[in-house]
């Protein structure tokens, strides 16, 4: 990897590069073979809705191709695993979209140029309803709600029991049928907890003032335990972290960066092999979040604040580069194109055309 400096006119960089090398690259001085270029749709670094791609990935390529004298023939993928793997079996020369810098990857014969761009993975929710009916039916019936809600009536439930029992004998408030005994014992527990205090029925021998001290000492804990439950449900985007989704289903695109990180993590793995299926689930309500690229997420969500946004922040720290395979001399040629690109003030302008601002600041 070349180090950051003044950087060598291209031609005199394409001289340099082996004799194999060139030969996939040129006929002859005045006739070249079209490197074939690997990419997939991730925007938006790449769009493939057109004849001719484009986005931020495919305009650097085309600026890097002109200032080298390279021609283009891009090659589509619809996986960056399926990408890296005709890259590495030679059906094409290099491969650009958003494709981050990994051990694994280097360690799979693939060498990547000096980073174009610092990424991240993210993750990204529905955007909540801004309808006060609309939200509280959606809390209702949400599994966030009723797990505290039937905790507090389990743990009410026990203690009213244990309170029939030691008082049944000898309290009139507890006396009858045991069904009558115990609902009162119930009830007794839900107004302690509720009141911090005893309401119309109370226990009158220790045992049961026993069970009742206990029991207010604990209802501050129970109390606080289940306004923090129905809290994570309101937690603003910038607050909720994916350790608030545990046990829940998060959508990942399979072979990516996310899918590995998101294994790591205490939810429930939901993989989709294009991104825009992990999307529609995302937005019917099948899973919770999506964990993937952040500038991908960030680009979404901007566009269509109404449906998604981002929650949190970024979980990692990646870089994306260019791929080619293990070895080749153009690696190094791209990476001083890419330093020389980040001193002239190039890549800035970039993100500020696709992201409206410069995130990443090198």
């Amino acid at each position: 990897m070349a180090a950051a400096g003044a950087a060598e006119p291209a031609d005199t960089r394409l001289a340099q590069a082996d004799v194999t090398d060139l030969e996939t690259l040129v006929d002859t001085p005045t006739t070249q073979k079209a490197l074939k270029v690997g990419t997939k749709e991730i925007v938006p670094f790449v769009f493939l809705n057109e004849e001719v791609p484009y986005g931020f990935s495919v305009e650097l390529w085309n600026r890097i191709a002109d200032d080298l004298g390279l021609q283009t023939e891009w090659v589509r993928y619809d996986s960056v695993g399926d990408m890296l793997e005709g890259l590495s079996d030679g059906q094409i020369d290099t491969a650009i979209a958003g494709i981050s810098i990994t051990a694994k990857r280097e360690s799979q014969q693939i060498d990547f140029t000096y980073p174009f761009y610092r990424s991240g993975l993210q993750l990204m929710v529905r955007a909540k309803s801004t309808n006060p009916i609309a939200l509280m039916v959606s809390g209702l019936l949400s599994w966030r709600f009723w797990q505290p809600m039937l905790l507090v009536l389990a743990t009410s439930a026990g203690v009213g029991i244990l309170v029939w029992m030691v008082e049944h004998e000898h309290n009139d408030k507890f006396s009858g049928s045991p069904i009558e005994g115990i609902g009162q014992g119930i009830w007794f527990s839900i107004v302690t907890l509720g009141t911090f205090g005893y309401g119309d029925v109370t226990p009158d021998k220790l045992p049961g003032r026993i069970i009742a001290v206990v029991w207010m000492g604990a209802s501050f804990f129970i109390v606080a335990d289940f306004i923090a439950s129905l809290t994570v449900g309101q937690l603003s985007t910038s607050q909720l972290s994916i350790e608030d989704l545990r046990g829940e289903k998060v959508a990942v695109v399979d072979g990516t960066t996310g899918e590995r990180y998101t294994r790591s993590q205490p939810v429930e793995v939901i993989e989709f092999k294009l991104f825009d299926s992990a999307l529609a689930a995302l937005e019917s309500g099948s899973v919770e979040a999506i964990v993937h690229d952040y500038p991908t997420l960030k680009y979404i969500a901007s566009r269509d604040p109404d449906t998604f946004e981002l929650a949190g922040a970024p979980l990692t720290q990646e870089d994306y580069g260019v791929a080619f395979r293990e070895g080749a001399e153009m690696a190094e040629i791209v990476s001083q194109e890419i330093l020389e690109l980040q001193e002239q003030g190039y890549l800035r302008s970039l993100r500020e055309k696709w992201f409206g601002s410069s995130r990443d600041e090198r």
